[in-house]
Protein backbone atom coordinates (compact mmCIF):
# COMPACT_ATOMS: atom_id res chain seq x y z
CA UNK A 1 0.00 0.00 0.00
CA UNK A 2 1.22 3.19 -0.46
CA UNK A 3 1.76 5.60 1.63
CA UNK A 4 -1.10 8.43 2.19
CA UNK A 5 0.64 11.90 0.95
CA UNK A 6 1.47 9.79 -2.39
CA UNK A 7 -1.86 8.86 -2.89
CA UNK A 8 -3.13 12.07 -2.22
CA UNK A 9 -0.10 13.36 -5.56
CA UNK A 10 -1.73 10.83 -7.99
CA UNK A 11 -4.67 12.92 -9.03
CA UNK A 12 -2.92 15.97 -9.41
CA UNK A 13 -0.54 14.06 -11.75
CA UNK A 14 -3.34 12.49 -13.99
CA UNK A 15 -5.08 16.05 -14.37
CA UNK A 16 -1.39 17.74 -15.76
CA UNK A 17 -0.78 14.98 -18.27
CA UNK A 18 -4.08 15.46 -19.61
CA UNK A 19 -4.19 18.72 -19.72
CA UNK A 20 -0.71 19.43 -21.17
CA UNK A 21 -0.97 16.53 -24.13
CA UNK A 22 -0.33 17.56 -27.68
CA UNK A 23 -2.42 20.25 -29.04
CA UNK A 24 -4.46 19.08 -32.05
CA UNK A 25 -2.65 19.33 -35.52
CA UNK A 26 -6.21 20.78 -36.93
CA UNK A 27 -7.25 23.33 -34.59
CA UNK A 28 -7.19 26.86 -35.38
CA UNK A 29 -4.78 27.95 -32.66
CA UNK A 30 -2.17 31.05 -32.63
CA UNK A 31 1.20 29.95 -32.30
CA UNK A 32 4.63 31.90 -32.06
CA UNK A 33 4.88 32.69 -36.00
CA UNK A 34 1.46 34.45 -35.85
CA UNK A 35 2.71 37.29 -33.41
CA UNK A 36 6.34 36.96 -33.35
CA UNK A 37 6.45 39.52 -30.38
CA UNK A 38 4.29 37.67 -27.77
CA UNK A 39 6.38 35.81 -25.16
CA UNK A 40 3.93 32.59 -24.64
CA UNK A 41 3.54 31.28 -20.80
CA UNK A 42 1.68 28.08 -22.23
CA UNK A 43 -0.39 26.55 -24.43
CA UNK A 44 -2.52 23.41 -23.07
CA UNK A 45 -5.12 21.44 -24.59
CA UNK A 46 -7.79 19.90 -22.76
CA UNK A 47 -10.55 16.91 -23.53
CA UNK A 48 -14.18 17.74 -22.66
CA UNK A 49 -13.32 14.89 -19.34
CA UNK A 50 -10.17 16.80 -18.11
CA UNK A 51 -11.52 20.61 -19.05
CA UNK A 52 -12.40 20.16 -15.15
CA UNK A 53 -8.72 20.47 -14.17
CA UNK A 54 -9.44 23.94 -15.77
CA UNK A 55 -12.50 25.47 -15.54
CA UNK A 56 -13.87 23.22 -12.14
CA UNK A 57 -17.95 23.58 -12.23
CA UNK A 58 -17.83 25.83 -15.66
CA UNK A 59 -17.39 22.72 -17.52
CA UNK A 60 -20.37 21.13 -16.69
CA UNK A 61 -22.11 23.94 -19.14
CA UNK A 62 -19.64 23.28 -21.65
CA UNK A 63 -20.44 19.31 -21.80
CA UNK A 64 -24.20 20.32 -21.69
CA UNK A 65 -23.91 21.79 -24.79
CA UNK A 66 -21.21 19.26 -26.72
CA UNK A 67 -17.74 19.69 -26.05
CA UNK A 68 -14.92 18.00 -27.89
CA UNK A 69 -11.75 19.32 -26.61
CA UNK A 70 -10.28 23.37 -25.73
CA UNK A 71 -6.85 24.74 -26.82
CA UNK A 72 -5.73 27.40 -23.93
CA UNK A 73 -2.85 29.80 -24.83
CA UNK A 74 -1.60 32.54 -22.54
CA UNK A 75 0.95 34.81 -23.52
CA UNK A 76 2.25 38.57 -23.21
CA UNK A 77 3.33 41.36 -25.24
CA UNK A 78 5.63 44.26 -23.50
CA UNK A 79 4.25 42.65 -20.30
CA UNK A 80 0.56 42.90 -20.89
CA UNK A 81 -1.46 39.34 -20.28
CA UNK A 82 -3.69 37.91 -23.06
CA UNK A 83 -5.29 34.10 -22.67
CA UNK A 84 -6.93 32.78 -25.85
CA UNK A 85 -9.12 30.22 -25.60
CA UNK A 86 -10.41 27.95 -28.35
CA UNK A 87 -13.29 25.49 -27.74
CA UNK A 88 -14.17 22.58 -30.46
CA UNK A 89 -17.87 21.75 -30.09
CA UNK A 90 -19.64 18.63 -31.61
CA UNK A 91 -21.81 20.82 -33.88
CA UNK A 92 -22.12 25.02 -35.25
CA UNK A 93 -25.12 24.54 -33.41
CA UNK A 94 -23.37 23.72 -30.25
CA UNK A 95 -20.83 26.60 -30.86
CA UNK A 96 -23.25 29.36 -31.37
CA UNK A 97 -25.56 28.43 -28.06
CA UNK A 98 -21.79 28.17 -26.04
CA UNK A 99 -21.41 31.94 -27.29
CA UNK A 100 -24.85 32.75 -27.32
CA UNK A 101 -24.85 32.04 -23.28
CA UNK A 102 -21.47 33.76 -22.67
CA UNK A 103 -21.47 36.74 -24.44
CA UNK A 104 -22.54 40.17 -22.93
CA UNK A 105 -23.05 43.79 -22.78
CA UNK A 106 -21.35 44.29 -26.52
CA UNK A 107 -19.94 47.18 -27.43
CA UNK A 108 -19.08 46.87 -30.49
CA UNK A 109 -19.70 43.71 -33.07
CA UNK A 110 -16.54 43.23 -35.52
CA UNK A 111 -16.85 42.69 -39.20
CA UNK A 112 -14.74 39.29 -38.35
CA UNK A 113 -15.59 36.14 -40.44
CA UNK A 114 -18.21 34.18 -38.14
CA UNK A 115 -20.46 36.21 -35.79
CA UNK A 116 -18.91 37.91 -32.73
CA UNK A 117 -18.92 40.57 -29.68
CA UNK A 118 -16.40 42.98 -28.25
CA UNK A 119 -15.47 44.64 -25.38
CA UNK A 120 -12.60 46.58 -23.96
CA UNK A 121 -11.13 43.49 -22.49
CA UNK A 122 -12.82 40.50 -24.16
CA UNK A 123 -13.66 39.39 -27.58
CA UNK A 124 -15.58 36.49 -28.56
CA UNK A 125 -16.73 34.73 -31.61
CA UNK A 126 -17.80 32.07 -33.37
CA UNK A 127 -17.41 29.83 -36.65
CA UNK A 128 -18.08 26.27 -37.94
CA UNK A 129 -17.84 24.02 -34.34
CA UNK A 130 -15.57 26.66 -32.52
CA UNK A 131 -16.14 29.42 -29.59
CA UNK A 132 -13.10 31.64 -29.62
CA UNK A 133 -12.47 33.75 -26.61
CA UNK A 134 -9.87 35.89 -26.31
CA UNK A 135 -9.18 38.08 -22.87
CA UNK A 136 -6.73 40.98 -22.14
CA UNK A 137 -6.52 42.24 -19.19
CA UNK A 138 -5.62 46.46 -19.74
CA UNK A 139 -8.24 47.06 -21.48
CA UNK A 140 -7.20 49.54 -23.61
CA UNK A 141 -7.23 50.12 -27.76
CA UNK A 142 -4.09 48.62 -28.64
CA UNK A 143 -4.97 45.19 -26.94
CA UNK A 144 -8.37 45.34 -28.54
CA UNK A 145 -6.99 45.63 -32.04
CA UNK A 146 -4.28 43.15 -31.19
CA UNK A 147 -7.66 40.58 -30.28
CA UNK A 148 -8.90 41.58 -33.46
CA UNK A 149 -6.00 40.24 -35.31
CA UNK A 150 -6.04 37.50 -33.20
CA UNK A 151 -9.28 36.50 -33.69
CA UNK A 152 -9.06 37.55 -37.57
CA UNK A 153 -6.28 34.87 -37.92
CA UNK A 154 -8.00 31.74 -36.09
CA UNK A 155 -11.38 32.65 -38.05
CA UNK A 156 -9.50 32.11 -41.48
CA UNK A 157 -8.37 28.77 -40.45
CA UNK A 158 -12.15 28.23 -39.78
CA UNK A 159 -13.51 26.84 -43.02
CA UNK A 160 -16.98 26.64 -41.94
CA UNK A 161 -19.55 29.11 -41.74
CA UNK A 162 -21.26 29.65 -38.44
CA UNK A 163 -24.48 28.19 -37.76
CA UNK A 164 -27.61 29.42 -39.25
CA UNK A 165 -30.49 29.28 -36.91
CA UNK A 166 -33.25 31.50 -39.00
CA UNK A 167 -35.30 28.10 -38.72
CA UNK A 168 -35.97 29.05 -35.56
CA UNK A 169 -37.14 32.32 -36.31
CA UNK A 170 -38.66 32.08 -39.92
CA UNK A 171 -38.44 36.00 -41.48
CA UNK A 172 -36.72 37.22 -38.73
CA UNK A 173 -33.92 39.57 -39.59
CA UNK A 174 -30.81 36.92 -39.65
CA UNK A 175 -28.31 39.74 -38.52
CA UNK A 176 -30.98 40.72 -35.65
CA UNK A 177 -31.30 36.98 -34.49
CA UNK A 178 -27.65 36.05 -34.72
CA UNK A 179 -26.04 39.04 -32.41
CA UNK A 180 -29.20 39.03 -29.92
CA UNK A 181 -30.52 35.90 -29.36
CA UNK A 182 -29.94 32.93 -27.04
CA UNK A 183 -29.63 29.05 -27.80
CA UNK A 184 -29.65 26.58 -25.35
CA UNK A 185 -30.64 23.03 -24.86
CA UNK A 186 -30.48 22.18 -20.94
CA UNK A 187 -30.88 23.58 -17.59
CA UNK A 188 -27.62 24.97 -17.64
CA UNK A 189 -27.76 26.67 -20.73
CA UNK A 190 -31.40 28.03 -19.62
CA UNK A 191 -29.85 28.95 -16.22
CA UNK A 192 -26.82 30.93 -17.97
CA UNK A 193 -28.48 32.39 -20.70
CA UNK A 194 -32.48 33.27 -19.88
CA UNK A 195 -32.65 32.56 -15.98
CA UNK A 196 -35.46 35.03 -15.67
CA UNK A 197 -37.35 32.34 -17.96
CA UNK A 198 -36.49 29.22 -15.84
CA UNK A 199 -39.95 28.78 -14.32
CA UNK A 200 -41.71 29.24 -17.38
CA UNK A 201 -39.55 26.57 -19.21
CA UNK A 202 -38.89 24.59 -16.42
CA UNK A 203 -41.43 21.39 -18.22
CA UNK A 204 -38.75 21.25 -21.37
CA UNK A 205 -37.06 17.64 -22.20
CA UNK A 206 -35.38 16.89 -25.14
CA UNK A 207 -35.41 20.38 -27.36
CA UNK A 208 -33.20 23.07 -28.53
CA UNK A 209 -34.30 26.32 -27.54
CA UNK A 210 -33.72 30.16 -28.64
CA UNK A 211 -35.03 32.97 -27.20
CA UNK A 212 -35.08 36.35 -28.69
CA UNK A 213 -35.96 39.41 -27.00
CA UNK A 214 -37.09 43.01 -28.33
CA UNK A 215 -37.91 46.34 -26.49
CA UNK A 216 -41.71 45.34 -26.85
CA UNK A 217 -41.67 41.72 -26.42
CA UNK A 218 -39.78 38.01 -26.18
CA UNK A 219 -40.07 35.59 -28.88
CA UNK A 220 -39.27 32.15 -27.94
CA UNK A 221 -38.86 28.84 -30.21
CA UNK A 222 -38.55 25.15 -29.52
CA UNK A 223 -37.77 22.75 -31.26
CA UNK A 224 -38.12 19.16 -29.79
CA UNK A 225 -36.23 16.13 -30.87
CA UNK A 226 -39.21 14.09 -30.70
CA UNK A 227 -42.53 14.54 -32.58
CA UNK A 228 -44.91 14.02 -29.51
CA UNK A 229 -42.69 17.12 -27.91
CA UNK A 230 -45.18 19.87 -28.47
CA UNK A 231 -48.02 17.82 -27.33
CA UNK A 232 -46.62 16.75 -24.17
CA UNK A 233 -45.48 20.34 -23.64
CA UNK A 234 -48.71 21.93 -23.69
CA UNK A 235 -50.29 18.71 -22.26
CA UNK A 236 -48.14 19.60 -18.97
CA UNK A 237 -49.25 23.72 -19.04
CA UNK A 238 -52.99 22.68 -19.75
CA UNK A 239 -52.54 24.76 -22.90
CA UNK A 240 -55.10 23.51 -25.69
CA UNK A 241 -54.73 25.13 -28.95
CA UNK A 242 -57.55 26.04 -31.45
CA UNK A 243 -58.20 25.14 -34.70
CA UNK A 244 -55.64 27.23 -36.24
CA UNK A 245 -52.93 25.29 -33.58
CA UNK A 246 -52.79 28.89 -31.43
CA UNK A 247 -53.20 28.92 -27.81
CA UNK A 248 -54.09 32.40 -26.19
CA UNK A 249 -52.27 32.37 -22.74
CA UNK A 250 -53.45 35.92 -22.11
CA UNK A 251 -53.95 38.73 -23.49
CA UNK A 252 -49.97 39.56 -24.64
CA UNK A 253 -48.79 35.93 -24.67
CA UNK A 254 -49.66 33.33 -27.45
CA UNK A 255 -48.36 30.09 -28.51
CA UNK A 256 -48.25 28.75 -31.90
CA UNK A 257 -47.94 24.91 -33.24
CA UNK A 258 -45.61 25.59 -36.26
CA UNK A 259 -45.14 22.24 -37.15
CA UNK A 260 -45.23 18.43 -35.21
CA UNK A 261 -41.43 19.68 -33.98
CA UNK A 262 -41.91 22.88 -32.86
CA UNK A 263 -43.68 25.67 -31.12
CA UNK A 264 -43.14 29.51 -31.61
CA UNK A 265 -44.14 31.27 -27.94
CA UNK A 266 -45.29 35.40 -28.30
CA UNK A 267 -45.19 37.22 -25.21
CA UNK A 268 -45.62 41.06 -24.37
CA UNK A 269 -43.17 42.78 -22.18
CA UNK A 270 -45.38 44.67 -19.55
Amino acid sequence: MLPVNKLAIIPILVISLNSFSQVPMDSPVITRKDIPEAKFINTRHFTGESLFGYMNGGAELYREYGIIDAVISEFEIEGRYFKCEVFRMKDREAAFGIFSVSRFRCREIPTLPGISCQTPYHLQLCKGCYYVSIINRSGIAADSVLSLKIGGLIAARIEEPPADISGFMPGTDKDYLHNNAVLFKGKLGMANGAGEWEDYLCNLSDYVAVILPYEEKTVISVKFNSENGPGSFLELKGWKPDDSDTVVIQKNETVRIINKNQIIITIGNH
